[in-house]
């Protein structure tokens, strides 16, 4: 018998040795890896690996598990050097041990006693081993409940070859599956605590607390979320009793009655907003719960699993929203308003039943934009072109809101004046409104007024003109005529008087009687100018402009353009109302050295501007007396539908602007 033999022989005697210690191990490795906690498994494994080769005579125990990231890939995670100086192994790739792999991955044991025992089609798994020295191998596929192998556990000897004895691979396949037992187990706990990880950090992303209430015990399960949120202290045990004294009392029997369903027959799920009171805190929180019940084989309801939010933000904000809605609703109410919106992209309108009312749109119109076309077909003839303009201008983006009035023609036969405020509260890329609103509201009574209010101006303008006529006519023929009569009758006592005192005070009433006749003619000039109606506005205004720079009052100029013919009484006396109050104005209060007055024809109207070098005023503060001024003239201009701007500012002057239409309504 060689040495070689001599060696092998003692080998499998020392391998079917201790049989004794050897079960002894492998039922104390079965105890141990029974509930071992996920982080003990690794210290596990390497001490029974240990424990193998010392029993066994072994030089080498590795375990292998194939990388999820690199499937082509076998680590090795434990291992067992029994001699000094042998290094732990480094990760293998698949064309490293290609046989070996193979027949582990369909779950076959591979069992060497010597390396001259591998096929000739594992010269590569031959060549691995002999270039580290191996002279026996074992290796067990690691493998649970018939599924793939994880990995492998590699016996090796280095100085001797070795039998692998049935009973003992029996024995070590036994091992192989405690280890794979450990390790799937945990593999699922780091699965489930991962999971459980990533949905408490998502539902602390959330602000959501996660929460399991066990039926049986009545005890619930929390995360420090949820803890937070009830106001729990970190360690005290929640009790379905302690939870309900967190509960609003007038919620309670919401609450009670929605677990209980969840805990019936079919287990219905919990969905639930409710007040809780926190300890220390003052005022309440309303929360959200959200739950399901699981069920056991048999289908009876065992726990329930929810998630709890805080939603007290929300809730006051609904509050604020509400009241908010009520106030306007309110003084939508009171102020007549009726509301609308219209999303041209979805083709639909919505309008509160205000508007549908004023409007008189049918109860059976309520599809698409059908309230929006009733509306416009209604709009009075006379303005629904501008009014289309209007929204068109609105709608491209040329002006941000829309704000107008116009005649309505109500289904009911009568005639209404619509006020009308819209915007745009979308719009696309090209700037071109997709969503619009609006309010409406009936103004008729508001314009009726208005034009009562018109029509009795227009009445007392007439009535004070016709007045200052009358007054002027006495003024000029009466009173101005014997005012004449008696400068006359004076002058004469004057020539028959003796000179001396006698003759020097009847010059003095003659020279006082011809003063106060040109006063008297003035007087009736300003009451109503006869040259306006015998020689037409152009030289009434000229006749104005030197009236006031003979007296001395201020220098002013007349420029003024040729005039149309037909110029109707209404426009001509309103502008040179209008140029008579404007110089008055800078006689009394603009201390200015100069004033222009100009007339030209523009557009289908005439532009009368009364401009001057004075001390100028801001518009919105002006004196009493040129406010009541500045009055006058924008109702007169008014009155006949022209327009009225005044521009001015301190210390640059002041320019009245007046512009009326030539063919003007009569007053």
């Amino acid at each position: 018998m060689d040495v070689a033999e001599t060696e092998h022989t003692r080998g499998s005697t020392e391998l079917t040795g201790s049989r004794l210690e050897f079960e002894t191990l492998i039922s104390d490795l079965s105890s141990t890896f029974i509930n071992l906690p996920a982080g003990e498994v690794d210290g596990a494994i390497e001490n029974a690996l240990r424990g193998v080769c010392e029993i066994l005579g072994l030089d080498l125990a590795v375990l292998w598990q194939w990388s999820a990231n690199a499937p082509d890939v076998i680590a090795p995670t434990h291992s067992y050097p029994a001699l000094e100086g042998v290094l732990p192994p480094e990760p293998l790739h698949e064309e490293q041990f290609p046989w070996i792999r193979q027949e582990i991955l369909a779950g076959r044991v591979v069992a060497l006693s010597s390396l001259g025992q591998f096929p000739p089609e594992a010269s590569v798994d031959r060549e691995y081993c002999r270039h580290y020295g191996v002279r026996s191998h074992l290796s067990l596929p690691l493998s649970v409940g018939g599924e793939p192998p994880v990995g492998l556990i590699g016996f090796n000897t280095l100085g001797a070859e070795r039998d692998w004895p049935d009973v003992v691979v029996k024995r070590l396949q036994l091992i192989a599956q405690v280890f794979t037992n450990a390790l799937a187990r945990r593999r699922t706990d780091e699965a489930l605590r991962d999971s459980e990880e990533r949905l408490s950090l998502a539902a602390d992303s959330a602000g959501a607390g996660l929460w399991v209430l066990d039926y049986a015990t009545r005890v619930f399960w929390v995360t420090a979320r949820t803890r937070s949120i009830f106001g729990f202290s970190p360690d005290e045990a929640i009790t379905m009793e302690r939870f309900e004294a967190a509960v609003h009392p007038d919620d309670l029997g919401l609450v009670r009655e929605v677990i209980a369903r969840s805990a019936g027959p079919g287990g219905g799920p919990v969905n639930a907003d409710y007040r809780i009171g926190i300890p220390g805190e003052s005022g309440e929180r309303w929360v959200s719960s959200r739950g399901r019940p699981h069920l056991t084989p048999a289908g009876e309801p065992d726990r329930l699993t929810g998630v709890t939010i805080d939603i007290s933000e929300r809730k006051h904000a609904e509050d604020a929203l509400r009241a908010s809605e009520a106030r306007l609703a309110s003084g939508a109410e009171l102020a007549g308003l009726a509301f609308y919106e219209v999303d041209f992209d979805a083709g639909t309108m919505y309008s509160d039943d205000r508007l549908r009312d004023l409007c008189g749109v049918p109860a059976d119109q309520v599809a698409g934009l059908g309230v929006l076309d009733f509306w416009m077909e209604h709009v009075h003839p006379d303005d629904s072109p501008w009014v289309v303009e209007s929204r068109r201008q609105m709608h491209r983006g040329e002006q941000e809101r829309l704000s107008i009035e116009y005649r309505y023609l109500h289904p009911g036969g009568d005639e209404r004046w619509i006020q009308h405020l819209a915007g745009a509260a979308a719009r696309d890329a090209g700037g071109r409104a997709v969503r619009t609103y609006g309010v409406i509201r009936d103004v008729t009574d508001r314009k009726r007024a208005e034009e009562e209010a018109h029509e009795l101006s227009r009445r007392l303008i007439r009535a004070q003109e016709e007045e200052r006529a009358l007054l002027a006519r006495e003024l000029h023929d009466d009173v101005s005529q014997r005012l004449a009569v008696l400068a006359i009758e004076v002058g004469r006592a004057e020539l028959a008087a003796a000179d001396g005192e006698q003759a020097e005070a009847m010059q003095a009433v003659r020279e006082g009687l011809v003063s106060l006749s040109e006063d008297v003619h003035s007087l009736a000039y300003q009451l109503h100018p006869s040259v306006l109606e015998e020689l037409g506005l152009a030289e009434a205004l000229r006749a104005e402009c030197g009236r006031r720079t003979r007296r001395g009052e201020l220098d002013v100029s007349a420029d003024l353009g040729p005039l149309p013919p037909a110029l109707t009484r209404d426009s001509a006396l309103c502008l040179f109302r209008v140029a008579q109050e404007a110089l008055g104005n800078v006689a009394r209060h603009a201390r200015a050295g100069h004033a222009n007055v100009t007339l030209r024809q523009l557009g289908d109207g005439l532009l009368l501007a009364v401009s001057d070098d004075g001390v100028g005023f801001e518009p919105g503060r002006s004196g009493e007396g040129m406010h009541l001024g500045l009055a006058s003239m924008s109702e007169r201009v008014r009155l006949v539908h022209g327009t009225l701007d005044i521009e001015s500012a301190p210390g640059q002057g002041t320019k009245v602007i007046a512009w009326v239409p030539i063919g003007g309504e009569e007053t």
